[in-house]
């Protein structure tokens, strides 16, 4: 391990090869229509206030989450703090690009995957 440190300690990229590192990853196909709709979705709903993504109870759907049981409850918060967890880097990444980026795509489909799959078990909890 040593040998390889030292061969490569003093290593310098070419400008070439490093420009190429710096751009960001893109997928040419892009959103799919449904998680479009939910980043708009998404992004109005932050824009309009109706969701904090600093408050978890704005991410709740009150009237089934006032239903459920305690630990039920508890699950839907812990699921709830990891979502608004990256509803805030989207939210971030927003205001920086105002456009769909590749990390906004790959962090739309992880809630969308994380809400659709919670809520295949415990309803229709949360907002968005």
């Amino acid at each position: 391990m040593e040998d390889i440190i030292k061969k490569y300690q003093g290593h310098i990229v070419n400008t070439k090869t490093q420009q190429m590192l710096n751009q960001p990853l893109k997928d040419k196909t892009g959103f799919n229509k449904g998680h479009e709709d939910f980043l708009k979705m998404l992004i109005s709903k932050l824009e309009s206030k109706e969701l904090d993504a600093h408050n978890i109870q704005t991410l709740h759907n009150k009237e089934i989450y006032s239903k459920l049981d305690d630990e039920a409850k508890e699950e839907t918060d812990l699921t709830g703090i990891n979502i608004l967890g990256i509803i805030r880097q989207i939210e971030q990444l927003w205001k920086l690009e105002q456009k769909p980026t590749f990390q906004i795509q790959n962090l739309v489909e992880t809630v969308f995957n994380m809400k659709s799959k919670f809520e295949a078990k415990h309803g229709d909890v949360y907002i968005i």
